[in-house]
């Protein structure tokens, strides 16, 4: 059977999608097609001899981007596939527009109860009820159905595909900065604090609260901590850094498969809602991880290692897409679940994994 997967948000949508991936490799044999819509999702694949990505790139600003997705759009229904599947969530007119027009015989996708026809849900012709209150990684399980599997009798794979020079790479950086991940407690951190996603727009306090929680693994554990940040998130890193008394090492931009090799050397990843906790979780790293707005039991890093902490808040989680928006929003304009984090959360989550600090 031939087999196109649709995963048209970020990376770590994308990583929650591979264990359905690898459930059709080991019953059918044959390599498939994997359309991402950012690089990092294509480098994901580097080293998988059975995927092949599809990088669909849109910007609105660039109408010539348009003709690049027709373009892609000719090409795979050309090449004739038997099945797509478009991963969660896909709750919007231009995804299941994008699936038809592939081509696939059979259609794979969510059904929502919300916009039940503004996004035409009907191009796609085996539609799974998403369960709301259920991980991503098992609702794109749950679309294995419609291709012949049974979801809750496959073997949920996450693992990723480093090849020893994303290993290497990974210990040459550790290296130039005096560090020796058998020797040391390296601890990731990623306080992605960004104006560009409305789940990720933190109070600004918090760069002083992550300033402090560095200094404290620092004094408390002796820890070397990396601090990751992409690019909407480097002016708020730069300066949890600059507040921070003990020097840190920053990860510049470098391909996935190295920072997912940087990942598997910490002991520990803490983070606010980052696809690189997906990467952190899938290389068997531990992760701490805060989320406002979102819902932990749909989003959070998958597995039983993985600690999630929220605000508590009665209203939350309060984000709304796929069940009552077609596109990301919150359910009040200044929601209180993204003000200031409970350092304390954190810290008792970290003594969980590592114990006591030192005396």
């Amino acid at each position: 059977m031939k087999t196109l997967f649709i995963s048209l948000k970020g990376l770590g949508d994308t990583v929650y999608l591979i264990p359905a991936i690898n459930a059709v490799w080991r019953r059918y044999g044959k390599p498939v097609a994997v359309v991402v819509r950012d690089r990092k999702s294509v480098e994901l694949f580097r080293n998988c001899a059975y995927v092949r990505p599809v990088l669909l790139e849109y910007m609105k600003t660039d109408p010539a981007s348009l003709l690049g997705h027709l373009r892609t759009l000719l090409r795979l229904r050309a090449e004739k596939y038997d099945v797509s599947v478009t991963s969660f969530p896909s709750n919007r007119l231009v995804y299941n527009l994008f699936a038809f027009f592939a081509g696939a015989k059979k259609r794979a996708t969510h059904a929502y109860d919300y916009a039940a026809w503004r996004t035409l849900p009907f191009l796609q012709n085996c539609r799974v009820r998403s369960e709301r209150r259920r991980h991503a990684v098992e609702k794109n399980m749950d679309l294995l159905a419609c291709l012949g599997l049974d979801p809750r009798a496959e073997k949920i794979d996450m693992g990723l595909w480093l090849a020893p020079s994303d290993e290497e790479s990974a210990r040459a950086f550790l290296a130039g900065h005096g560090i020796d991940a058998r020797a040391h407690l390296v601890v990731g951190v990623h306080p992605s604090i960004s104006r560009a996603q409305v789940y990720k727009n933190w109070s600004p306090e918090n760069i002083k609260i992550f300033a402090g929680l560095l200094d404290w693994l620092n004094a408390g554990y002796g820890a070397k901590t990396l601090v990751f940040a992409g690019p909407d998130e480097a002016e708020a890193a730069g300066e949890i850094m600059a507040l921070a008394r003990e020097r840190q090492v920053p990860v510049p931009g470098a391909d996935i498969n190295t920072v997912a090799a940087l990942l598997k050397s910490c002991r520990l990843f803490i983070n606010t809602d980052s696809g690189l906790g997906t990467v952190a979780a899938a290389v068997g790293t531990p992760c701490i991880t805060v989320l406002g707005a979102t819902d932990p039991l749909v989003t959070a890093p998958y597995g039983a290692d993985n600690t999630a902490i929220t605000s508590g808040l009665g209203c939350a989680p309060c984000y709304k897409y796929p069940y009552s928006a077609t596109s990301p929003s919150l359910g009040c304009p200044h929601p209180a679940c993204m003000g200031p984090i409970d350092a304390e959360k954190i810290k008792k989550a970290v003594r969980a994994r590592l114990g006591p600090e030192k005396a």
